[in-house]
């Protein structure tokens, strides 16, 4: 085990917005689907180092021109088979970089779903054929690496109250052991989370957790709906800056902001495309728990490492500090409690002795948020219980 690296976890990425230039062109290959020139940077346009696994080309300023590219590259995938291939992609190559936990978002309206005479038909037999695509890539790369992956359904809120619904009464008539999260996504601004109560009402009922979207182009106002209405985590929740008495609330609750650096540069209007202007360094100094994520990471070109040298790099976390992101995604997680201690402990063996001398002096020191010095103890306490 190399002490060095620090274990990841991803709370946040949509199966399809995980697909890669390389990959949408393989997808688009096996389909025999044209591959428009004009869909990613030729080599040499762009910093390959940066990109690995290749650049789309689009306007990062516009955000129609980045759902037409997700459109785009989401066509690519036309059969439950195409999932192992963009499932085992992702996880493998992030697993390489220290992930043992990740949650992947997964949509059965776009998995399954066609209309038919002005009416929604869902195709249960393919919506099993890509799940157990998807089991099997997470059980190939559990060959190789010490990661542990679940599902979120997702709720398309542009798509409307009744369809979200339906998306959770197919769920019920179809569940999986891995699915454990409910998440209502899509335009933040499309219905207000009071439009969705019979979706709460049944999510509870299937004792599915809740990680709502808002926060993110939306403001705190949204965050605090989506907590009224049982959200267990928020994605992105950005704009709790705003609102100091939300930001105590989510301190008190425990609440976790599922924040991902580059999807937010490109995606926020309000951060101007440059990500020295994210709050991410201040929502964590007042106390609030956060988590980095990649969100759609073949379509904004990163992955977990990156996200977590971003944070280094530019906001100046600290190895401890990123060692507390990791674990608050692990204590978030929605994962069964015998499965979260484990994986709690996997994280805390990767502490080096300089790392619990840090650790020591951080508590020491009380410079910390009184709810992060609440954290540090508890570490502490069970690094000492595990030695």
């Amino acid at each position: 085990m190399n002490k060095q690296i620090i274990p990841k976890v991803i709370l946040h990425e949509h199966v399809e917005g995980s697909i890669t230039p390389f990959m949408a062109k393989k997808l688009a290959d096996k389909n025999h689907l044209t591959f428009p020139d004009s869909l990613c940077y030729r080599p040499g346009e762009y910093d390959a180092t940066d990109y690995k696994n290749g650049r789309y080309n689009y306007d990062e300023s516009d955000f129609v021109s980045f759902i037409q590219t997700y459109d785009t590259v989401s066509n690519f995938v036309k059969h439950p088979d195409d999932y192992y291939l963009i499932t085992y992609d992702f996880l493998s190559r992030n697993a390489k970089q220290g992930l043992i936990y990740c949650e992947l978002f997964l949509s059965p309206y776009h998995i399954c779903a066609m209309e038919s005479e002005g009416k929604i038909v869902w195709d249960q037999e393919r919506f099993k054929q890509t799940l157990n695509q998807m089991d099997k890539a997470i059980i190939d790369v559990q060959k190789e690496h010490n990661i542990t992956v679940r599902y979120h359904v997702i709720g398309v809120r542009h798509l409307g109250a009744d369809v979200v619904y339906d998306t959770l009464q197919f769920i019920e008539n179809n569940p999986h052991p891995f699915i454990t999260g409910f998440n209502i996504a899509g335009n933040e601004k499309a219905g207000h989370f009071d439009d969705f109560e019979k979706a709460h009402q049944l999510a509870s009922k299937l004792n599915l957790k809740k990680s709502y979207h808002a926060g993110e182009i939306d403001s705190a106002e949204s965050i605090i709906q989506a907590l009224k209405h049982g959200a267990n985590r928020i994605g992105h929740g950005i704009a709790a800056i705003e609102d100091d008495k939300l930001i105590e609330n989510l301190i008190d609750n425990k609440i976790t902001l599922e924040i991902a650096l580059t999807s937010n540069r490109i995606l926020v209007n309000k951060l101007n495309g440059d990500i020295l202007n994210h709050p991410i360094r201040q929502l964590y100094d007042r106390g609030v728990r956060i988590t980095l994520n990649t969100d759609d990471a073949g379509i904004f070109g990163t992955d977990i490492e990156k996200e977590y040298k971003l944070a280094e790099h530019f906001f100046h976390f600290s190895r401890l500090e990123l060692f507390d992101i990791t674990l608050c995604g692990i204590d978030a997680a929605f994962i069964e409690p015998t499965e979260k201690s484990r994986l709690f402990n996997d994280v805390l063996a990767f502490f080096t002795i300089n790392d619990k001398q840090c650790l020591q002096q951080a508590i020491n020191d009380q410079q910390y948020h009184p709810a992060i010095i609440e954290r540090f103890k508890n570490y502490l306490v069970l690094l000492y219980v595990n030695d």
